[in-house]
């Protein structure tokens, strides 16, 4: 009997009511000719809306860029009025509690090079999968 009735709790416990999904899009990029200036992505966010109390937990992202890029080139991905810096053009990471699960989100880019970049930096695209969890 006790076993079952913490079956029974388990199974209408707040957790065993969350799912989880995720959702992936991309965007093509443009051409950054000038340092110290931010250039935003064209946004992305997913083909469908997502379900009410949609919460981001995860970003992977990969950016693909024509050659080299210049000593202090930044990324950051932003959606909802937040902004988090990534580490390289590639990865994975944990997102802050309240970062936009549904979009749309853009990337920016900034080079601490002041002046001209030349070669100047072309971004071929953007690609981002963000997974979600809803309760």
């Amino acid at each position: 009997m006790r076993s079952g009735m913490w079956v029974g709790l388990l199974l209408f416990s707040p957790l065993a009511l969350a799912a989880e999904g995720s959702w992936s899009s991309q965007s093509f990029g443009g051409v950054i000719t000038q340092g110290k200036q931010v250039f935003k992505s064209r946004p992305v966010q997913p083909a469908v809306p997502l379900p009410a109390g949609a919460m981001a937990r995860h970003l992977a992202w990969r950016i693909a860029v024509d050659g080299p890029v210049p000593m202090g080139f930044q990324v950051q991905v932003c959606g909802g009025g937040r902004c988090v810096r990534l580490p390289g053009l590639r990865g994975e990471m944990a997102l802050p509690h309240g970062f936009s699960a549904g979009g749309p989100l853009w990337f920016e880019y900034f080079s601490a090079v002041r002046g001209t970049i030349a070669p100047a930096v072309t971004v071929l695209s953007n690609q981002v999968t963000v997974g979600y969890w809803v309760r």
